[in-house]
Parts: C-alpha cells; sequence; structure tokens
C-alpha cells in the first residue's frame, strides 16, 4: 500500500478523469481525495452531461474501491480556478501533512509516485526547498536531459504532476495578493532577469492583485520566486498532459503535447550535492515566463483576424 495521500482535482472531463483515477488505484494509495468543482451558471447543456458523467463515475469507484480510501468533495457551486486550490487543500490539509497533486489531465509515470514519497522524506524540513515536480518540460520536448544529476532545483514551480508539505503552503500561500504594491518594485528589480519576464509577471501579479480572474498557481509562484525558494525536479520527465487530445481547458503550448515520459529509479539525495540549474531556468523562462511587447501582441491578434476572414472569402 502506498501511505502517502494523494490528491485528483477534476471537473468536466470523464474520459481523462477515468484514466487518471485507474492509473493512481494501481498503486494501491492509502487515501485518495477526489475534488470536482461546481457547474457554473452559463453551462451549456452537453457541459452539464460531462459534469454529471465525471460526478457518476468518481462515486463509481468510491463505492467500489476497497483497498483505497476515496474521499470524495464535489462542490455545488463553482469556486472557480483562482481559488480552487486554497479551498481544496484547506480541506486535505486538516488531516494530512504532505499532498501528491495531480489533475484530472495530467498522467503520471508510475515511479513518479515514489519519486514524490521519497522526495517530500527527504526534504521535508529543508528551508530551501518548497515545491517538488515531476515534470521536465525540457526532457519531455528535446527527448533528451538536460542535466547528468538525477534531481536539480529550479527557481520556478510546475504544476503538471507535484507535491508539497503542509507547513511550507501554509506559510505562504494565498489566493489574492495583497503585498504587490509593497513588493512591486524590489520582485520586478531583483527577482527578474530579462525583460520579457519582467514584462509577464507584472502583467499577471498585477491582474491578481486587482482583483481579476487569474489561476490559482500565480500567487503561489509569485510567493516562492519572491523568497527564493525552489522547486526540485527530476532530470527526466515523468508527466504528460493528456487534455490536449481530451476537451482542453487551457492554452497550453502546443509543443508540449506529446511530452516524452520515462521511469525515475529509486536514490539517496545527497542534500550537499543538489545544484541549481541555470540551463532549465532559461529554458522555461523562454518557453513559458515570457509576455510580448503589446505592439506585437496587437499585431499577432491583427494578423490572426486577417487570415480568419480571408479564409473565409
Amino acid at each position: 500500500m502506498f501511505k502517502n495521500p494523494v490528491l485528483l482535482l477534476t471537473y468536466k472531463r470523464p474520459k481523462t478523469t477515468e484514466i487518471i483515477i485507474k492509473r493512481i488505484l494501481s498503486i494501491k494509495p492509502r487515501i485518495l481525495y477526489v475534488f470536482q468543482d461546481g457547474p457554473k451558471k452559463k453551462f451549456k447543456k452537453f457541459e452539464r452531461l460531462q459534469h454529471k458523467e465525471t460526478f457518476d463515475l468518481i462515486s463509481r469507484y468510491k463505492k467500489t474501491s476497497k483497498r483505497t480510501k476515496i474521499l470524495f468533495f464535489s462542490f455545488k457551486k463553482n469556486i472557480g480556478q483562482r481559488f480552487i486550490a486554497n479551498k481544496v487543500l484547506n480541506i486535505v490539509f486538516k488531516n494530512e501533512k504532505e499532498i501528491i497533486f495531480l489533475e484530472d489531465d495530467t498522467y503520471p509515470d508510475l515511479s513518479f509516485f515514489n519519486y514524490c514519497s521519497s522526495m517530500l522524506k527527504n526534504f521535508e524540513n529543508d528551508k530551501n526547498i518548497y515545491h517538488i515536480s515531476g515534470c521536465n518540460l525540457f526532457y519531455g520536448y528535446k527527448k533528451k536531459k538536460i542535466s547528468k544529476e538525477k534531481i536539480f532545483l529550479s527557481k520556478y514551480p510546475q504544476f503538471w504532476g507535484w507535491a508539497t508539505w503542509k507547513k511550507k503552503w501554509k506559510k505562504y500561500y494565498q489566493p489574492e495578493i495583497m503585498d504587490w504594491e509593497k513588493n512591486k518594485d524590489y520582485f520586478l528589480k531583483s527577482c527578474i532577469d530579462d525583460d520579457g519576464e519582467y514584462r509577464f509577471f507584472n502583467h499577471y501579479i498585477s491582474n491578481n492583485a486587482k482583483g481579476h480572474h487569474i489561476g490559482w498557481d500565480v500567487p503561489w509562484i509569485y510567493k516562492l520566486v519572491l523568497n527564493n525558494k525552489k522547486t526540485l525536479l527530476p532530470n527526466i520527465n515523468l508527466i504528460k498532459n493528456l487534455g490536449y487530445d481530451h476537451n482542453p481547458e487551457g492554452k497550453g503550448a502546443k509543443k508540449f503535447r506529446n511530452l516524452k515520459i520515462s521511469g525515475f529509479e529509486k536514490l539517496k539525495p545527497d542534500l550537499k550535492k543538489i545544484k541549481h540549474n541555470l540551463d532549465y531556468d532559461i529554458f522555461l523562462r523562454e518557453s513559458f515566463y515570457q509576455r510580448k511587447k503589446i505592439r506585437v501582441i496587437i499585431k499577432n491578434k491583427l494578423i490572426k483576424i486577417f487570415k480568419t476572414f480571408s479564409g473565409h472569402s
């Protein structure tokens, strides 16, 4: 039996939800927390059907599971992406001191679970590491390793299969960023490495601070970067995203649709030898943490509109 608690966050994708829940149950976890956000008021008919189908699917697994205790929380009202992580982790951390977090489109190699378990145990009291990622986008996309080290550190947390500890999450996480005006100058001058990254963080953090809709991950990224807390990840990729092929919800980069995943070999990490991989930070910064100049964004949108209308003429 796998001892660490596992969390599955789902919504209205029954096909991928079943794939992921079967994957999780194959390791026989002690406990599985499943959360389903509530339906939106503006749901179309087919979306309500998908949401109900997902609910019924999880309910069936909850009734028939013999080796794993499944705790299923289905919210009647829509919490939304901005507050959902805070909501579900507040529930989980009433009983658990750590969690392994998967969503209904994040498909793990089976070694992901033991990797997370080992890292949670070894780095629980480490004052530098706050986030454990199973996703290595460089390896997944390039099909090769960026480092000879089996594990390394990064500036940026990633959320396709991850884990953390209650005490570290509670120390920093708040879904609403209340201290941006206080920290803005320091953050943008001291924590940022180029103009594109400057525009990225200034845009998304400012939007959150103003109360605009932004994903739940932005406040966590902000706090970890602000306080120089690191993410630990493997030199291979343990997660691939299924959402692009099954009713995708987000605007993920197309080049990360078909990631390679591999198995992670067990190791006893030497805390003193774990290095920060700046090459990986550069890769992530150039791939994700960039925002183009506003005139370039407008130009690209106009080109897209022109091509759309040209195609219909």
